[in-house]
């Protein structure tokens, strides 16, 4: 079985990497390939004889077909820029997050067998103003660039898997933490930095208020959530090929408390608020959520904030 991920050396991509690094099997077959790629990949400890790294932009044809030499039984689709990259430069947000998936799902088509895709979506396909509760037949309307390539990806690769060329798979993903801190964050990374602060024992300014809310899963979580969207019955999805996945709403200020109880109520004083207006519209104000088809296809979340918080800080540093 040859496992491929693209966006291998981002935060989800190096521990999609590593946890598979340490399987023999997956989905009932032997892994004899795990191929990974991004421009440049950092090595991974006591890697197993199977790992091939290919470094290099999947937008380059030869990086694809290299990728590719040996056909591919799952994909896990990873690789693009942040919200914020993608606002900065519309032209690189075309190529990277839409034309790079364009041509790798070409690839695919020609393929001698038809390939799994996981493909990470993201709830920045909902645009402002966001509805009172959104659920499976909430409209589509993306109001940043972000949001509007991963919907035209969601939609190709549900019409790939309409004709047969791949078996797609798109989850939505919440917020995901607690990232690490970055110089060129996405703009909703508000949730990942105030863990990270916190857990460090350093200030941070937030740029949203205390009731801001959003929805977060932790990373393991997250991984979880992946490798079911790669294994679960075909015949169960929906025709979209699409699910917006389970997570915690939750309020900032009470992202703020579930830490203190762990590090100390003192630790509350690290965080001062100054909220931007236009962040806290766009990715401060998430409303009630109904993912009815992502639970019956058995995916979840981390079930309560303490539980959020403690699997958020297995991969974090604490002071």
């Amino acid at each position: 079985m040859h496992i491929v991920i693209t966006g291998a050396a981002g935060y989800i991509g190096h521990a999609l990497t590593r946890w598979l690094c340490t399987q023999s099997y997956f989905a009932g077959q032997p892994i004899t390939r795990l191929s990974r790629t991004d421009l440049a990949l950092q090595p991974i400890e006591h890697a197993p004889a199977f790992l091939r790294d290919v470094e290099g932009d999947l937008c380059q044809a030869s990086v694809r077909e290299q990728l590719l030499a040996e056909p591919a039984d799952y994909v896990f689709h990873l690789a693009g820029i942040t919200s914020k990259r993608a606002e900065e430069n519309l032209c690189l947000s075309l190529e990277v997050n839409l034309q790079a998936s364009m041509a790798l799902l070409e690839n695919l088509r020609h393929q001698t067998h038809k390939a799994t895709v996981v493909f990470t979506s993201s709830i920045g396909v909902f645009g402002t103003p966001l509805p009172n509760h959104i659920n499976d037949q909430t409209p589509i309307q993306p109001t940043l660039s972000y949001g509007t390539h991963k919907r035209m990806v969601e939609l190709l690769i549900a019409d790939y898997s309409r004709l047969g060329h791949i078996d797609g798979r798109s989850v939505r993903l919440p917020g995901i933490i607690a990232r690490p801190l970055q110089a060129i964050a996405a703009l909703s990374s508000f949730s990942s930095d105030v863990v990270q602060h916190m857990a460090a024992g350093t200030a941070y300014t937030c740029p949203v208020s205390s009731d801001a809310a959003n929805w977060l899963i932790s990373l393991p979580c997250c991984l979880e959530q992946l490798l079911h969207a790669a294994v679960s019955p075909a015949s169960a999805w929906p025709t979209s090929r699409v699910v917006t996945l389970p997570a915690l709403r939750v309020l900032t200020g009470e992202l703020v408390q579930g830490l203190a109880q762990r590090y100390g109520a003192d630790r509350t004083d690290l965080v001062s608020w100054q909220p931007n207006a236009d962040i806290e519209a766009q990715f401060g104000r998430w409303p009630t959520l109904d993912t009815t088809l992502a639970n019956q296809l058995g995916f979840t979340h981390d079930h309560t904030i303490e539980n959020l918080i403690h699997r958020a800080l297995l991969t974090t540093p604490s002071a």
